[in-house]
């Protein structure tokens, strides 16, 4: 029996199978990525330094508190080629989707029937917009569904499981931004047991210790005591806000549908129940509220949701599963989920994968996708002399990876270390609003790396009627042009 249960696939299991696959095949598309692989890079090869190594620009200094995905990513391809990070994002996305159904297993005291499915593929519509990305939030999501399952078992009775916390702390602030959520919800879980229970307030304590240990074991990491302010210094960036992710939810997006029926569907439940869980409710309330007001927290709220719509749920009768046709189903259900444990299958089309890579690595350049990446123009770039790059604000990290950091970026989409001066100088040039011939003069760039699409346009009009810049190479949607200084040129 317990042969037949590691063969059988779950619904998880084979949800997991799909996305291994798709994964660990994808050609590699994310632009942050790249910024990732040039920092992880030049940590190995340097070490840290505060100084940003890709920019003239980025005066407010350089801030790799994601550099463990960035090394991971570079030692991955060193080993397995371009199929390395596409790899671990396939590995994060499957752990976290079984470690998933495991938390709503544990909601559902073990009946995983066709509430618990519902809810389980909420969750994960409204992570599937961040699958196909090859960014360190899936760490992020990981890590947190471990914080998740290991509250679960704490307040089932593991108290050793909070000796966890501190650790996940100090290993989640280097992996991802979102390590605050870590410590926010053992903390919140405390508090809510306390008001739940007058008798568990000293358990309550103990957790507030963990949790507060949690938090400060995030100063472990080369940033130091910095890492502590760094999330909240970085949410309240006036360029922060112009990102997609920490806009409001984008009532344009399905996963931000899911997202509100889940919510509704807490609602609904918790207001019916007969008695409710603080220890849950509480940081679900807030974590849920805020993924309202910055879409990036929905993936993170949405799995307390779940669990909370299970905690709160009413269990059927007997009688009631004999007279509801669908109770049938659901045990039928609940019965093949509790069988079924099948995370071979996943873990086999992952080792398949990786044997393929490593057996077969392929160069970065010819892992990407190239409609999206101009990495002709990227080769062609790397045989001019280092200088300096204008260009538009998602290919800085590919400029940096690709022809190298002497190389210099005007802006990438890392966002902090730019000054709000150079953000309003780069929204100048691009709209070709008053001031960017200024703006332009300032930086002085030697090379112009750019997109002819609409609004990339506009600046590219304005330096043909200027001259002075010959085009070296168009690739797709971009051209390089380098600037000749002194002399009379005619436009490119």
């Amino acid at each position: 029996m317990r042969q037949q249960s590691l063969l059988l696939p779950g619904p998880a299991a084979l949800i997991a199978v799909v996305l291994a696959a798709w994964l660990g095949m994808s050609p590699l598309n994310n632009f942050d990525l790249f910024f990732h692989l040039a920092g992880g890079r030049f940590l190995l090869e340097h070490g840290f330094t505060r100084v940003d190594p890709f920019s003239i620009t980025g005066t407010a200094g350089w801030v790799p508190h994601e550099w463990g995905f960035g090394v991971a990513c570079m030692a991955l391809i060193r080993g397995l080629g371009a199929g390395g990070p596409g790899l671990l994002i396939a590995m994060l996305v499957v752990a976290n989707v079984l470690l998933l159904w495991s938390a709503v297993g544990r909601a559902a005291s073990g009946g995983r029937g066709l509430l618990a499915l519902a809810v389980f593929t909420a969750v994960l519509l409204v992570h599937a917009p961040t699958w196909g990305q090859e960014r360190p939030y899936h760490l992020g999501h990981l890590l947190f569904t471990v914080a998740v399952v290991s509250v679960q078992a704490w307040r089932a009775g593991n108290t050793r499981i909070l000796w966890l916390f501190p650790v996940l702390g100090a290993l989640w602030a280097n992996l991802h931004g979102s390590w605050p959520l870590g410590p926010a919800l053992l903390g919140g879980t405390a508090l809510g047991m306390a008001l739940d229970s007058a008798g568990d307030r000293r358990k309550a304590l103990r957790g507030l210790a963990f949790a507060a240990a949690a938090f400060l074991a995030a100063g472990l990491g080369p940033d130091g005591m910095n890492i502590y302010l760094y999330p909240f210094h970085h949410s309240l960036l006036p360029s922060t806000q112009n990102i997609v992710e920490w806009r409001p939810l984008d009532l344009d997006l399905g996963s931000s549908w899911a997202y509100l029926a889940l919510f509704g569907a807490a609602l609904f439940v918790v207001g019916g129940a007969p008695a409710r869980r603080f220890a849950i409710l509480l940081p679900t309330l807030v974590l849920g509220v805020a993924a309202i007001k910055v879409q990036r927290h929905a993936p993170f709220a949405a799995v307390l949701m779940a669990l909370a719509i299970l905690e709160h749920s009413r269990r059927p009768t007997a009688s009631e599963a004999v007279k509801w046709p669908w109770q049938r189903l659901d045990g039928a259900l609940a019965r093949w989920s509790a069988r079924a444990e099948g995370s071979l299958w996943p873990a086999l089309v992952l080792l398949v994968l990786a044997t393929i890579h490593a057996l077969n690595p392929l160069p970065v350049e010819q892992g990407v996708r190239r409609r999206l990446i101009p990495i002709d123009a990227l080769e062609e770039l790397r045989k001019l002399p280092p200088g300096k790059v204008l260009n538009p604000f998602v290919i800085g990290g590919a400029i940096s990876f690709f022809a190298g950091a002497e190389y210099k970026v005007f802006i990438d989409s890392r966002n902090d270390p730019f000054p709000l001066s150079i953000h309003e100088d780069y929204t100048r040039l691009l709209w070709g609003e008053p001031g960017w011939e200024e703006a332009l003069a300032r930086y002085a760039p030697d090379y112009l790396l750019w997109n002819t699409t609409n609004p990339g346009n506009i600046l590219l009009d304005h330096l043909r009627a200027r001259g002075g810049w010959r085009e070296v190479t168009r690739d797709g949607n971009y051209v390089l042009w380098v600037q000749e200084r002194g002399t009379a040129m005619e436009p490119p």
